[in-house]
Parts: structure tokens; C-alpha cells; sequence
């Protein structure tokens, strides 16, 4: 995860438990320390908890030069910066390609007999990418992961988890696939391997 994404969420989090806010990754204090410890985690779970438009990509995958040797013709590069791996691989990036059928994941390479390959990816967004839905769920995310080494309240945590991941009305977690779904077009949706919420939303 981005530092400077980190430390911009992460002192809005920080403001909204009414802590000092941080000026930089290695300033010294106990605050920094926690932020870059727990931070990169949570805004990672944050991105994947649901197929958040600014995260989504289809790019044309790079050969590489040597077949992987085991059984599959060619080897593939993955880009950098991905949220997980690909939900798809696919011989065209025109609407309506089809899936290719046999691929694997082998470390920072995908393994196939198709000559030419475009995934279906989420990638980590610069920051001023992210709308203000998801960094409100982000802000709140990360506040209830840093409440007990801040406020070293139990209650401040319990509040900030709930109004984050919870599963009502008021979760933030929930406000924001509303907007996504106003926003955008199911399709674009359709069969995201979504990672289960903390209390199953």
C-alpha cells in the first residue's frame, strides 16, 4: 500500500479519534509506528470488500520469453500493485470475450496455452482516485483498528468496527455499495469473488 495514501487516510482517522496527526512514516512516535504497521492491512481489506469501480483493470498481460516447463506453453507477467489475483483471464478485452479456460497462478506469473491474455484485476488506486464513499469507509475502517492504541478504549474501538463493517443502515461499509451500485452498472459486478465483511455484509 501507497505511504502517502496511508498517512492521508490514516491521519483522518486519526483526527476523528482526536489524536495528533502524523507527519511522516519514520517520525519516531508510537502512533507512526502503529499507523504503518496496521495501516497498509486494513486499506487493503478495505479495497477488496467489494468490486470498487476506481480499483478495476483489464490489462494485456507481457510475455515473457521462457515457457514455464510445466505443461502450459507460455508464462505471463503480472503487473504490480494487485489486490489479489485475477477473478479472470481472457483472449480479448472486447465485450463479451470469453474466459480462457485453463490457467494458473504460479508466484508473480500466470501460466497458459493462449498466445495472447487480458486479466480481470483489482489494482490499488492512486489516492485521488478513491471517491469519497470509499475513503469515508476507509477513514472509519482504520480508526477502528488504531481506537486501542490511541484512545486505549475498547468502546471507541467496538463504535468504530460497527460503524465501519457492521451490517445496518449506518455501516459505511454498506452506504458505499449503495453509491456503487447507483453509480455504476451491475455488469460490471457480475460474479466478483467479494470478500466476506467482519460481520457478513
Amino acid at each position: 500500500m501507497d505511504d502517502f495514501t496511508v498517512l492521508a487516510i490514516g491521519n483522518e482517522a486519526l483526527a476523528m479519534l482526536g489524536a495528533q496527526a502524523v507527519a511522516q512514516v519514520d517520525e519516531g512516535t508510537d502512533i507512526a509506528a502503529t499507523l504503518f504497521r496496521v495501516g497498509p492491512t486494513t486499506l487493503a481489506q478495505v479495497l477488496t470488500a467489494h468490486p470498487w469501480a476506481c480499483t478495476l483493470a483489464q490489462p494485456r498481460l507481457t510475455r515473457l520469453a521462457d515457457p514455464p516447463g510445466n505443461g502450459f506453453r507460455y508464462a505471463y507477467a503480472m503487473p504490480a500493485g494487485l489486490l489479489g489475483p485475477p477473478r479472470r483471464a481472457l483472449a480479448s478485452p472486447l465485450p463479451g470475450a470469453p474466459s480462457i479456460g485453463r490457467w494458473r497462478i504460479v508466484g508473480e506469473e500466470l501460466h497458459t496455452d493462449a498466445e495472447e491474455v487480458y486479466a480481470d484485476v483489482q489494482r490499488e488506486p492512486p489516492l485521488e482516485a478513491w471517491p469519497p464513499h470509499l475513503r469515508a469507509f476507509a477513514r472509519a475502517a482504520l480508526a477502528a483498528d488504531l481506537a486501542l492504541t490511541v484512545t486505549g478504549s475498547g468502546n471507541d474501538a467496538q463504535f468504530w468496527t460497527q460503524r465501519a463493517w457492521g451490517s445496518g443502515d449506518q455501516s459505511l461499509l454498506q452506504q458505499a455499495r449503495r453509491v456503487e451500485a447507483q453509480q455504476h452498472t451491475p455488469a460490471a459486478m457480475e460474479d466478483w469473488p467479494l470478500l466476506a465483511a467482519r460481520f457478513g455484509g
